[in-house]
């Protein structure tokens, strides 16, 4: 309760209770400064030009160090904004979704749904499956087909062996004049840059409505994802009452420097 100018004392005390440990902290002082003595201005080389060099040196390796720092600051923006990009339903999933990098060997440039090799990284074993989908935000760019020791193999959504996937169309956009669901489909890979399917004639499909995965024998957290945008609505004289629907995929695996892929194993992030 006194006033704050009559506790001068209390620094005073303060100082007597360091003393016994001065010397400890003085003796820890002179230690760090023989082991990594600080440099001073007679330490520098005499010779201008040396100087000049060792200052370029040492800006040259800051410099390099802030380079690395902004380039991890920069990867670990461009994470989170791939995992911000996914849909809820792939955040609630049990298991938390695996970034992987996409690392391409052996892919023949001709052949656009030729296989993608991903990088086994370090903690990933019993995470990621056979048949766990790969995706770049709300797009599917590919199911895992095999699982190595060191690899992880990726196939295209228009890889031949993906064969055929049960699918929906809906609006791209929110339109009150068109049903929410327009049709449901079966989508053919056939190795090609796009995969085909067949609707009725009268089902409304339209040039730029998406198409979504609705597959019981896929992966629970990959329903609703797109695997595609209609690209050509085209009538088939063999039959009138049907048309061919021509898909493209929105995004390509070789194309992004990041895959998310959605793990369905039960092996714990080490």
């Amino acid at each position: 309760m006194a006033p704050a100018n009559w506790l001068g004392w209390t620094s005073d005390l303060s100082d007597l209770v360091r003393i016994p440990v001065t010397p400890l902290s003085h003796v820890g002082v002179m230690v760090a400064s023989w082991v990594r003595p600080s440099v001073e201005i007679s330490d520098l080389p005499s010779d201008e030009t040396l100087r000049n060099e060792l200052a370029v040196a040492e800006r040259d390796q800051y410099r390099q160090l802030f380079n690395a720092q902004m380039l991890r600051a920069t990867e670990l923006a461009d994470r989170l904004r791939e995992l911000q990009s996914l849909p809820e339903s792939a955040l609630l999933n049990p298991l938390p979704p695996i970034i992987l990098p996409v690392d391409i060997t052996g892919r023949r440039p001709n052949d656009p749904s030729a296989d993608l090799e991903l990088k086994l990284t370090r903690g990933m074993a019993g995470r990621a499956l056979q048949g766990d989908i790969a995706v770049v935000g709300t797009d599917v760019v590919g199911k895992i087909s095999r699982v190595g020791l060191s690899r992880i193999v990726l196939q295209p959504i228009t890889h031949r062996d993906t064969g055929l996937t049960r699918a929906a169309i809906v609006p791209s956009n929110s339109d009150n004049t068109r049903p929410p669901l327009i049709a449901e489909v079966i989508l053919q890979s056939r190795g090609e840059a796009f995969m085909v399917a067949e609707a009725k004639a009268t089902s409304g499909v339209q040039k730029g409505d998406l198409v979504i995965v609705d597959d019981s024998s896929w992966s629970k957290a990959s329903k609703g994802f797109i695997l595609g945008v209609i690209d050509q609505v085209m009538s088939l004289d063999e039959a009138p009452l049907r048309q061919r629907l021509i898909v493209l995929p929105r995004k390509k695996a070789q194309n992004v420097s990041r895959v998310v892929i959605l793990g369905t194993g039960e092996g714990k992030l080490k």
